[in-house]
């Protein structure tokens, strides 16, 4: 039995969240395993609740370790880790996220740990900070991998941009472990996925449901989503409505946004009607929201491996999305879907076109989304990879 601390930045409704749980939980049927997790920002939605299928798992909370930078704060969660670090004693320390990723490993370096991992869930070395701050943290990225055991990416592309790009390790001290979802979760031949998503928000089946997913943060570019949605209202004679499924710190804005260009919206958790635009904020069953819509649109600046994308995939629903991150090895450009380089809401707005008026194609584009996802990215596959690479390093520091 191995001893395994896994740092996760907050436990948060998100994909690095997600995929970090599931992992300790599953490695905690056969292993000793601590999830150390930090706090999250007030306007996320807490995740606890994943916590319930793994009751094996101990999960130890850091109150001082915060998405954002505030030095005294960030050296009393990094004492504070190296306190817990040493209390456990782990074999491996397997750090998610920047902030855990920049305080675990300087703790488990200075306690001599036998393997440190870090996983890449995305990066923040673009379109998160100014480009002073971005080049210290890639200077601290390129300080802390040559300390690291091993690196994980979870894309090809991901470990390209790694090693070629921004040249944090060589490319030989990456691992690629694809992101893996649970396919099955989002089968729905019975319907009644879609059934309840859309009785829940008043959608009759003649309307086209196009919903966006994720956080409401600047680096989603959710003000993209509002000119396209505008191009296509101006355009369009099909009955579309619009959801923009999570919440965040600029929902207001949007809001905002959409009173000046006169277009209907709700709220749905406080007003329950018919808008162009509906704000859901979190939904829980995400499978029903995935099967509910018709239409999966990204329009991120910066992404790693778009959870959001995979599980529109495993949907069967076609995707439209900017051209970041990994979204290269999941869509192929008008086979299951199509990539936008330009970020142009026009060009958006005409592929959408396209799949609003032609039935055939989105069933088409779908089933070959849902052929990806379950030949690249299942969960079970995820796992064993990670568990495998633990013992293989392991075995190596002996």
């Amino acid at each position: 039995m191995v001893r395994i601390a896994i740092m996760l930045n907050r436990l948060v409704i998100g994909g690095a969240p997600l995929d970090t749980v599931q992992l300790a939980g599953y490695l905690s049927q056969k292993h000793e395993v601590y999830l150390v997790v930090g706090e999250k920002n007030k306007d996320e939605y807490d995740a606890s609740f994943l916590l319930k299928a793994f009751p094996d798992l101990q999960v130890i909370h850091i109150n001082e370790v915060h998405r954002s930078v505030n030095l005294l704060r960030d050296v009393n969660a990094f004492f504070h880790i190296r306190r817990v670090l040493k209390k456990i004693g782990p074999d491996v320390v397997h750090t998610n996220g920047a902030k855990p990723g920049l305080l675990g490993r300087l703790a488990a370096i200075s306690l001599n740990t036998k393997v440190i991992i870090h996983t890449y869930h995305g990066h923040v070395f673009h379109s998160y900070f100014n480009k002073f701050f971005s080049s210290l943290i890639v200077r601290v990225e390129k300080a802390l991998a040559k300390r690291s055991t091993k690196i994980i990416a979870i894309s090809e592309s991901q470990r390209n941009e790694l090693a070629n790009t921004y040249k944090i390790c060589p490319a030989s001290k990456i691992s690629v472990i694809n992101l893996g979802i649970d396919v099955a979760k989002f089968m729905d031949d019975s319907g009644l996925h879609r059934k309840s998503f859309r009785k829940e928000y008043l959608l009759n089946e003649d309307e086209i449901a196009i919903g966006i997913v994720g956080r409401i943060v600047p680096v989603k570019d959710h003000f993209l989503f509002l000119k396209i949605v505008e191009k296509l209202l101006q355009n369009t004679s099909k009955k579309i409505r619009f959801f923009i499924i999570g919440d965040g710190k600029e929902r207001i804005q949007l809001a905002d946004a959409l009173n000046s260009k006169h277009i209907d919206h709700v709220f749905f958790p406080e007003e329950k009607r018919i808008a162009n635009v509906t704000f859901t904020s979190w939904i829980l069953e995400i499978e029903n929201a995935m099967n509910g819509l018709d239409i999966v649109v990204l329009t991120s600046l910066n992404e790693g491996v778009p959870i959001a994308l995979l599980e529109a995939g495993a949907a069967a629903r076609p995707i439209i999305s900017t051209n970041v991150g990994s979204v290269n090895e999941i869509i192929t450009d008008n086979k299951n879907g199509f990539v936008i380089s330009s970020r142009s809401p026009e060009e958006f707005a005409n592929k959408l076109q396209l799949l609003i008026n032609d039935s055939d194609l989105r069933e088409k584009m779908g089933e070959e989304g849902r052929s990806v996802i379950n030949n690249r990215y299942r969960k079970e596959v995820e796992l064993a990879n990670v568990d495998q690479l633990y013992y293989e390093l392991l075995n190596n520091t002996i």
